[in-house]
């Protein structure tokens, strides 16, 4: 009987495995006025009957309606196979109950987490790693799961002395346990700040764990050699170790380990690390692309039962190190064979572990197919659905059958980013701006919030690739790009790092002693990726963000006249663009709050004609990419507060860009107005406020006016928004 509406949701099993009760984690958005309580949606599977799932608020519109839904649950898909789930949802829909058996359990100290056939503990006193792991009953630990650094001396500091020990997530679905503390030497000392993620699923003998090592001494850098993550197991016989690439299994009867300097091959299946025996002779191939090779995942078992430790994005994250020696598994996040790590204050990094416990031998219980699996996270999908929700705003539909030609050019810009991203532990996620000079050579510290790009091109049609370019972006922005520690100056706290050299620059911008400055913030992308996988870590960050940006505001910051003299409006429109995505996060007014004071000064400065100058050296000229950032940010302040008179300076801006000061005579606009940059701007940056205008308008003529200027250089921020516009105003053709 159907009792409500529906939203079909495709999953795709992607990695040639079978996924056996498989956890899926994933927000589904709904228009405004929708739905009114999670209570009234349920999950159906392909033949109509109900999956048992958790629904959580991720976010709300303004009057209060569901914006954001997270669903959890489980699924099983053949390999390579598909289904079509339906999310219903309406007034007289109800979940049934579910009858979990995942648990958590409080005694005295300890917590302990209890799936069905596995159970594990923690002490919030004294935490020392993941204590007791049992899988059906038997013990499966020689001693605690730890995480340990070692300083530039070789003395250990392992995951310890814990400030917070805490359940943050508890449903039918998923428990996750949150920790935070210092790493502790045997004689007291601390080092570097750590924060882990625990998490367990029903019915599953897995254990999930993020853990991050943050550099929060006071020190410009710290060197470190070693980190890693060690696993001493328990086995009652002679034991076998396990690893592989892809059917390519490694059976060894003696400890063995795997190493990972360079990259082979960017990505697919030749990507892969070398094995070496205990002696360190290597374990020969048949050729180069036939030669043993591990991708970042090992078990070790005996005839009752084994464990298996996967480590995601192992092989882009070089140097790396995986090794079964002396009845333990130790994963070398950086090995103590390398360099030491040096690592600037404030920046942090993660990797995320699978820990799957088994009875019997590794190989029958599919061990590496649950490591591929792992590597390769369920995607629901509806982009029709995504799109027309209105959750993220205006945005091009997939159109391969009236536009190809534009289609297959924005593919090919994720097909692009991925061959100049980045790899290695600190870089991965990231890429490096070409050329020469002052700018050339330097960490993009994904500049123009590229994740946000990615994850829109996704929903529009589904590919992965650009959501495995989000993800790594997400994460690097919030581990290395993030100001999470500081002693040169508070204001920069929390704050996006401007690209640089290494991923740093200080006295950004001319402001003394930061390296985070409100022109080169932005917090869409994490809010986004938040929103689809329920990460609460990319929320927390991307918030941290817009709280950096408050202080900024209340120094003055952030409004004109700006403190270089060659910036101009983009200083201003950045932080309305930031701060308008945190207001929509949480309804907080703090943000609101500089969001008006930042519009007024940008109002106030505003040109009579419309525009905002900029100086370079002794002229002082226009830049429409400064502009078209500006009047981006009025657009969203307009967008999420209604102020009218945003709406009055938005278009009195737009028919100053439009105009043809800042123009060639074919059309096409300048970089800048100054005689040295007068190029041709191939950027649609100053497109994407044209397309919100047209919205509020129904105006033609903005449409008209952008695409007299449009080169047809794609960027996946700006351009899907302004055709978008152009595709509803019919005046869109294929490039």
């Amino acid at each position: 009987m159907v009792v409500g509406e529906h939203i079909p949701l495709r999953i795709d099993e992607p990695t040639g495995v079978r996924r056996e009760r498989w956890p899926v984690r994933w927000g589904v958005p709904f228009p405004k006025g929708c739905l009114a309580s999670p209570e009234h949606v349920r999950l159906l599977g392909p033949e109509g009957r109900e999956i048992p799932c958790a629904a959580a608020v991720s976010a709300r519109w303004p009057d209060g309606s569901v914006k954001w839904l997270l669903l959890q649950f489980q699924i099983t898909l053949e390999p390579q196979t598909g289904a079509t789930c339906t999310v219903e949802y309406g007034p007289e829909v109800r979940r049934a109950e579910r009858s979990s058996p995942l648990n958590v359990q409080e005694s005295g100290d300890r917590l302990t987490v209890h799936t069905g056939p596995l159970t594990f503990s923690v002490s919030r006193s004294r935490f020392a790693g993941i204590e007791e792991v049992r899988l059906n009953g038997r013990e499966r630990l020689a001693g605690p799961i730890q995480a340990r650094v070692l300083d530039s001396d070789g003395a250990m500091y392992q995951t310890d002395g814990p400030s917070e020990v805490a359940i943050e997530e508890q449903t039918s679905e998923r428990v996750s346990l949150r920790v935070k503390g210092r790493h502790r030497a045997a004689d007291g000392r601390t080092l570097f700040d750590y924060l882990l993620r625990i998490s367990a699923y029903p019915d599953l003998p897995w254990i999930e764990l993020d853990y991050t090592f943050l550099n929060t001494e006071d020190a410009e850098y710290t060197s470190l050699r070693e980190v890693a993550l060690s696993v001493p197991f328990t086995l009652n016989g002679p034991a076998t170790g396990l690893c592989g690439s892809g059917r390519r299994l490694h059976r060894s009867e003696e400890p063995f380990h795997f190493t990972h300097d360079h990259v082979i091959e960017k990505y697919g299946i030749f990507a892969g690390s070398p094995l070496y025996r205990a002696d360190g002779t290597r374990v020969a191939g048949v050729g180069l692309y036939e030669q043993a090779l591990a991708t970042g995942w090992l078990d070790v078992s005996d005839a009752h039962g084994g464990l298996a430790v996967t480590m995601r994005d192992f092989v882009w994250t070089y140097p790396k190190e995986a090794a079964w020696r002396d009845g333990e598994i130790v994963f070398s996040i950086w090995p103590a064979r390398s360099e030491p790590l040096r690592l600037h204050q404030g920046m942090a990094r993660t990797a995320r572990f699978l820990l799957h416990f088994h009875d019997g031998d590794g190989e029958s219980n599919r061990v590496h197919e649950t490591a591929y699996a792992f590597n390769e996270p369920l995607l629901p999908w509806n982009g029709s659905w995504y799109l027309e929700s209105g959750a993220f705003g205006d945005v091009l539909p997939h159109r391969p059958d009236r536009y190809p030609r534009l289609e297959r050019a924005l593919r090919d810009l994720t097909n692009d980013a991925r061959n100049r991203r980045t790899l290695g532990a600190l870089d991965f996620g990231d890429s490096v701006n070409p050329g020469t000079g002052s700018q050339g050579g330097f960490s993009t510290n994904n500049e123009h919030d590229v994740s946000h790009g990615h994850l829109l091109q996704f929903l529009r049609g589904g590919e992965r690739i650009p959501f495995h370019l989000a993800d790594a972006g997400v994460w690097h922005t919030m581990d290395v790009d993030i100001v999470h520690h500081t002693t040169r100056s508070p204001v920069e706290q929390g704050g996006q790092r401007i690209h640089g050299h290494g991923h740093l620059q200080y006295d950004a911008e001319g402001y003394p002693n930061v390296s985070a400055v409100p022109s080169h913030m932005w917090t869409e992308g994490l809010l986004e990726y938040h929103y689809l996988t329920g990460h609460p870590r990319a929320r927390e960050i991307a918030l941290g963000i817009a709280d950096c940006l408050l202080k900024m505001v209340d120094l003055g910051w952030a409004q004109p006249p700006y403190h270089s003299a060659w910036h101009s409006s983009r200083d201003s429109g950045w932080p309305l663009i930031a701060l308008s995505a945190a207001y929509e996060a949480t309804g907080d007014d703090r943000y609101g709050r500089a969001m008006r004071r930042i519009f007024e000064a940008l109002a106030a400065a505003q040109d009579p004609e419309g525009g905002w100058t900029m100086e370079l050296g002794f002229h002082t000229g226009h830049c429409p990419f400064q502009i078209g950032i500006g009047l981006t940010g009025v657009g969203r302040y307009h967008e999420v507060t209604g102020h009218e008179e945003a709406r009055e300076v938005l278009l009195k801006g737009l028919t100053f860009l439009a105009g043809d000061g800042m123009r060639f005579p074919d059309g096409a606009w300048v970089g800048a107005t100054t005689p040295d940059y007068r190029l041709t701007y191939r950027s649609d940056t100053p497109l994407e406020p044209f397309g919100y205008a047209y919205r509020i308008t129904g105006d033609h003529r903005f449409i008209e006016a952008a695409l007299r200027g449009w080169t047809q250089s794609l960027d996946l921020r700006a351009s899907l928004r302004f055709l978008w516009a152009a595709d509803r105003a019919g005046l869109l053709k294929d490039i």
